[in-house]
């Protein structure tokens, strides 16, 4: 990366920075581009060669987001001395309360959701898959243990994304305390491992 480019990369990550704080104190819906490049001492006009537009920034901020909860993810997925069966519950309940925090310390953020699955449902669905990709690994040790039987390792994890779908959805967590939520992870996760146990002949 030559130096030009590096000097580029920073002020991309300064600007997201400012724009993120923004989205947090004042939602995306009352952040405009002037008050972001106001806020990196830089014009708007200057913003514009950095981003196309707020929505290009909200992506960005949101694939930033998603990059954070992969590695908590990862890390379950690598932790030493679990099962399958303790790694799956940490796994749900990991992605519960990083969106659980996310959305109770910042709740306006939940406009900068919103405007992403609306305009760039691309990002969920890569979020989605990525997610899949872990829980695969999952499932595998599950089946190398002998505690699971599954036909379809792709199949079966997108299923349990979509089962557990209501523990990563903003709207939900103004609805429930941390402590319903998560006995009520326990209780869907207890559910599927159930339903892989008992397709054993």
């Amino acid at each position: 990366m030559t130096e030009s480019a590096q000097e580029a990369e920073q002020i991309r990550t300064t600007i997201l920075d400012a724009a993120r704080q923004r989205f947090q104190t004042f939602g995306y819906g009352k952040t405009t581009m002037a008050e972001i490049a106001d806020d990196v001492n830089m014009s708007a006009a200057n913003l514009y060669r950095y981003f196309q537009n707020k929505q290009d920034i909200a992506a960005e901020c949101a694939g930033q987001c998603m990059a954070d909860l992969n590695a908590l993810l990862e890390n379950v997925v690598t932790l030493a001395n679990l099962n399958a069966v303790q790694r799956l519950h940490l796994f749900v309940q990991t992605a519960l309360r990083y969106y659980f925090e996310m959305m109770h310390e910042s709740p306006r953020l939940n406009e900068v959701v919103e405007n992403i699955t609306t305009h760039h449902p691309q990002l969920i669905h890569q979020r989605n898959q990525r997610i899949e990709q872990l829980l695969a690994k999952i499932l595998q040790q599950g089946i190398d243990d002998k505690d699971f039987v599954i036909e379809d390792i792709n199949e079966t994890s997108s299923a349990i994304v979509k089962a557990t779908a209501l523990f990563t959805t903003p709207f939900f967590m103004q609805l429930y305390s941390i402590e319903e939520f998560e006995k009520m992870a326990v209780n869907v996760v207890n559910l599927i491992i159930n339903g892989l146990k008992n397709n054993q002949g």
